[in-house]
């Protein structure tokens, strides 16, 4: 279904909002590797939860390691890719008025500490500033690609999305290498890690406040 072109089922066009999409063999698997390294080169920090200063809520809903990348010439192949695929599956499925992103974030949940992320979502609500400056665009499209193996490389840490009613949360399949999109105002969670390392990249599309 691409927006930019005359579609044959307008209904489902106009009524249609996907929960998530995806898109494998984005990255080869000589590429996944590559951006592992890359990523594990650098030291990590605690994750953090906008808006919140309360270490101690902070780990109650979050218990990860993240690194923030901008693009340079090592690592520019990582954000064609992703900018491949969310120009591709936002024609195809949402349509949003997207500008872009500035970075992508590395994420690293821990078996030994049952890493995880409680249900949040990602849009950021009501103002926000950052480092000073008024954030003038909001989350729109979330982009997740596992770099680890599901049961070979950790256990748990399942993607959940919560669809209206938290008791009937989706868990999402999600192997190695997939991208899984879907829009930020979406709840979700990464379930506790009970072994092993789940290492992810996370982008957030960004673009104008929805109209």
């Amino acid at each position: 279904m691409q927006y930019d072109t005359i579609y044959n089922n307008p209904l489902q066009r106009r009524r249609v909002t996907y929960s998530h999409v995806w898109w494998d063999n984005a990255f080869t698997n000589e590429q996944l590797d590559m951006i592992e390294n890359l990523c594990s080169e650098s030291d990590l920090s605690d994750g953090t939860i906008v808006g919140e200063k309360d270490k101690d809520k902070t780990l109650s809903t979050r218990k990860s390691k993240i690194k923030f990348f901008i693009k340079n010439e090592q690592n520019s192949f990582v954000f064609d890719g992703f900018n491949y695929v969310a120009q591709a599956l936002n024609n195809q499925y949402y349509n949003f008025n997207l500008n872009g992103y500035e970075s992508f974030q590395y994420t690293v949940y821990n078996g030994d500490e049952e890493g995880s992320y409680y249900w949040h979502m990602d849009m950021i609500l009501d103002h926000e500033v950052f480092n000073g400056m008024e954030k003038n665009d909001t989350r729109k499209l979330t982009m997740i690609l596992l770099l680890s193996d599901p049961g070979t490389d950790f256990t748990g840490g399942e993607l959940q999305l919560n669809l209206g009613c938290q008791e009937r949360a989706i868990t999402v399949d999600m192997p190695k290498g997939r991208i899984i999109a879907f829009p930020s105002w979406m709840l979700h969670q990464v379930k506790p890690v009970l072994s092993g390392v789940r290492k992810s990249i996370v982008v957030w599309v960004e673009g104008p406040k929805f109209i």
